[in-house]
């Protein structure tokens, strides 16, 4: 056991809360929804779109109109990892590095790849969203012929969603192998022809899809044990995940999924700095708790081998 002083450290917590790493998307996905408690409840409205009888004749009673309430739960999940830093660590050190910031920088780097491979596994299954389908190679973004046309499939999986739950989908998240494929489609190359710079980018696609943003996810993990040749996966893969995603979510928003995060001393990461004379060192960990959950399932529509 740690021997010695143990503080949060307000100064670390807010070097992780503000590293960002780049190839990360899951956070302009998943938008954090702070609760207080580890485990509880929230509500969901039952889906009504039923147009009732409004008119009322003169002496008459007015029509019943009721709504129904049902529940659903989340469970965060605490993730925290740490390092040590001797004290012949310091003193072998010199500047520009900062052993703590560096430290806290790579430890929460760590804890942000492991919770955009859990946006991923969430949102890119067909238990998560029941609306779904498969391509083939015929149709995939990267075959090349008529028979794969995204814009025409896009334009109805967005209205399909709009017909299940009222919103229109505002997002497209991918992998960057379906990203590279829609490049080289006939179907979208000949919507370039009018850009002025003719190449396609994530926000040109987002105009020729009808929404407000595609995201591309270009993160990477080993697979392989640690000691093992590095064996590099991409994390999102070949699909595709149209949705609505409400970039404000809260109490009645509807959203295809969302964040549950407790935040401690006002920021999503804590950092523990400890002291141990045993091993006359410094601790640095890197905690923070949360869990992403699908909300519903009607706003978002998955595509399966986008890109084969």
């Amino acid at each position: 056991m740690a021997q010695g002083s143990l503080y949060v450290s307000k100064a670390l917590s807010n070097v992780s809360y503000q590293y960002q790493n780049p190839s990360y998307i899951f956070q302009e996905l998943l938008k954090d929804v702070n609760v207080i408690n580890e485990s509880g409840q929230y509500y969901i409205y039952d889906k009504d779109f039923r147009l009732e009888e409004t008119e009322r004749a003169n002496g008459a009673e007015a029509n019943m109109a009721t709504f129904k309430v049902s529940t659903g739960t989340y469970l965060v999940r605490e993730h925290a990892l740490k390092d040590v830093i001797t004290d012949r660590d310091y003193g072998n050190t010199d500047k520009p590095m900062n052993l703590d910031v560096d430290t806290t920088e790579h430890l929460t780097d760590k804890i942000l790849m492991r919770q955009e491979k859990m946006a991923h596994d969430l949102l890119f299954t067909t238990t998560g969203f029941s609306n779904n389908e498969t391509l083939t190679t015929q149709t995939s973004f990267n075959y090349y012929t008529s028979t794969s046309v995204p814009i025409q499939k896009m334009l109805s999986i967005t209205s399909f969603i709009n017909a299940q739950c009222g919103q229109m989908p505002n997002v497209i998240v991918m992998g960057v192998e379906p990203f590279n494929g829609l490049k080289e489609n006939t179907n979208i190359y000949s919507r370039l022809a009018y850009t002025r710079d003719q190449i396609l980018t994530e926000q040109l696609l987002a105009s020729v899809f009808d929404v407000n943003k595609v995201l591309v996810g270009r993160s990477i993990y080993q697979t392989n044990q640690e000691g093992i040749t590095a064996t590099q996966t991409a994390i999102w893969g070949n699909d595709c995940l149209v949705g609505y995603f409400n970039p404000s979510p809260g109490v009645k928003k509807m959203t295809a999924a969302q964040n549950y995060r407790i935040s401690k001393y006002g920021n999503p990461y804590k950092v523990k700095k400890y002291r141990d004379e045993k091993i006359e060192g410094n601790y640095i960990e890197v905690q923070t708790m949360a869990v992403p959950k699908v909300v519903c399932s009607l706003c978002g529509y998955l595509i399966k081998s986008a890109y084969i």
